[in-house]
């Protein structure tokens, strides 16, 4: 599995990246760190590509070096990279691709993990990164613009992670939302693999609007319990009548992350009447995980 997390500063950017690469490392992924930054007025103006910039003046046109330099001293302070003389940081050591600069290194994991430099307009870029790799997963912070996630959902091709209001001194645990969508057998997988490896306890969700519960909801709720039963993982399993969104949000709290399956319906029926997804990661408090189907 590859896993692409966006930073942005390292005032803002640090929980994500704590539990980001945790979740990574639970996973056994290869781990993508990407800075998207503005293109330098220097840029623009003479037209100037990356390739012509001398590295020597990095430190000066792009502050994303800094912000790479922050987000590899972290992970080597947390164990998730080797410290030694051979795992360093080095911009000369970045090669240039397509519209990126990229450095690899090798974590104490076993797995590679690459930093990778990019400007542009966000979206684009990140769509630009997950056209590179096939990317499983991409974790964001839990942006203050009210559509950046949202955007982010819609035209990432991959799942996304939405660490809203991560406190890294919390306990957290995890909800999973198990309905009749397409992606909820996925979703369970992930849960189960995240539970396992960092300790967190699981409950399986399953609201429905009216008092009774459809067929396919539990044929849903069978095969969740089924998976989990299988790998000797405890859970409470759940089914509450009400509104999901509103039932979601008040199960969580600040202190869950809550793992939902991505919506089936289409662009334009999201665009008008929403979908559960993006209205519980509008509301929610806490992390959001949203899985796409295979």
């Amino acid at each position: 599995m590859n896993f692409l997390l966006a930073v942005s500063s390292d005032k803002y950017s640090g929980p994500t990246l704590r539990i980001g690469s945790q979740i990574a490392k639970s996973f056994k992924a290869k781990l993508t760190i990407v800075y998207v930054g503005p293109k330098p007025k220097e840029l623009f103006a003479g037209k100037v590509s990356f390739a012509r910039d001398s590295l020597a003046k990095w430190k000066i046109y792009h502050p994303g070096i800094e912000v790479l330099r922050w987000a590899f001293n972290d992970l080597q302070s947390c164990g998730y990279l080797n410290k030694d003389k051979e795992t360093t940081f080095d911009p000369i050591n970045m090669v240039e691709g397509k519209d990126r600069y990229r450095m690899v290194l090798p974590s104490r994991n076993g797995q590679e993990v690459d930093l990778v430099l990019r400007e542009g307009e966000i979206i684009d870029q990140l769509r630009k990164e997950c056209n590179e790799q096939n990317y499983t997963i991409s974790i964001i912070g839990g942006s203050k613009e009210r559509n950046m996630a949202h955007d982010l959902i819609q035209y990432l091709p991959t799942s996304v992670f939405v660490m809203k209001n991560v406190n890294l001194k919390k306990k957290y645990n995890l909800i999973i939302c198990v309905d009749d969508s397409s992606a909820t057998k996925r979703a369970v997988r992930f849960v189960a693999i995240i539970a396992k490896q960092m300790g967190m306890s699981v409950t399986l969700l399953t609201v429905s609007r009216n008092e009774t519960f459809g067929q396919d909801y539990l044929e849903s709720a069978k095969s969740a319990s089924s998976h989990l039963d299988s790998l000797k993982l405890s859970y409470d399993q759940k089914f509450i009548s009400g509104d999901p969104v509103k039932t979601f949000i008040e199960l969580a709290g600040e202190d869950h992350i809550i793992v939902m399956g991505a919506s089936t319906r289409s662009a334009f029926a999201k665009f008008f009447l929403g979908s559960k997804p993006i209205k519980t990661l509008q509301k929610a408090n806490c992390p959001i995980l949203i899985v796409k189907g295979e």
